[in-house]
């Protein structure tokens, strides 16, 4: 799980209280109920604005690794060489409403496939904010020695995906609730996020996507917090950055 401290648009966001507890947290209880991740580390960066999340780890028995704060693949990289996985499963610090049944759907698919890179979010069906990406050890080395664009370092994927030599699957469902917005980025959003573990938590730690899909639909005004907030507006930054600095 890549984290930090330094949000621009929510600063602090992963520490913020979520139902009496940080939404970094609350998110890492989500992702240890998938049956198929063997480790679980955090990957933070050396910025001092960062030590509380380790700290947070620290606290909680939870590995961190601490890493570039704007070369995140590289941080990836470094963090992985560590542990000599054979898969990666990259999540984002900003996902408490995560279900961990999504993440192990997308390892069984990665290893039944043997592809080099695995998502739910290329082919989008899923809500933005239960993203899951699975990919092998060799295609992050691959990506991380050859990546050069601002975009492909701070968001770990695009080289990958954007590259034909690497084989690729799609976790797609049924619904297309790919319009449905679940990521933390601004203070709507941690909003919603509240307003679902306010509802469901007590009674359900780990609801599932399908418990949010249906308070939503009980509440149709939930659905009205955060939903005019633009996709991806990180990803599009680094775009701009890319070109910027002479990348097509």
């Amino acid at each position: 799980i890549q984290a930090r401290f330094s949000s621009s648009r929510l600063p602090g966001k992963v520490l913020k209280p979520l139902h009496g507890a940080p939404m970094l947290l609350q998110q890492i209880n989500r992702v240890r109920h998938a049956q198929q991740i063997n480790k679980l580390i955090v990957a933070t960066s050396t910025q001092t604005s960062d030590t509380p999340i380790a700290q947070l780890c620290l606290e909680n028995d939870i590995d961190c690794f601490r890493g570039d704060l704007d070369d995140v693949l590289g941080r990836f990289y470094h963090c992985a060489e560590q542990y000599a996985p054979a898969n990666i499963i990259r999540l984002t610090g900003d996902c408490p409403l995560i279900d961990s049944a999504v993440i192990d759907a997308a390892i069984s698919l990665h290893l039944e496939t043997g592809t080099d890179y695995t998502s739910n979010c290329t082919k989008r069906s899923f809500p933005d904010g239960q993203d899951v990406e699975v990919f092998t050890f060799r295609t992050l080395e691959l990506a991380h020695v050859n990546a050069q664009k601002p975009s492909e370092r701070e968001h770990v994927t695009p080289y990958i995906r954007n590259h034909d030599s690497f084989t690729q699957s799609h976790l797609v469902q049924k619904h297309d609730w790919s319009e449905i917005r679940m990521s933390v980025d601004h203070p709507a959003d941690f909003e919603f996020a509240s307003q679902v573990y306010e509802h469901l938590y007590d009674t359900t730690p780990n609801f599932s996507l399908p418990d949010i899909i249906k308070l939503m639909q009980e509440i149709p005004e939930l659905t009205k917090i955060n939903q005019d907030i633009a996709y991806n507006e990180g990803y599009l930054k680094s775009l701009q950055q890319d070109k910027e600095q002479g990348f097509n």
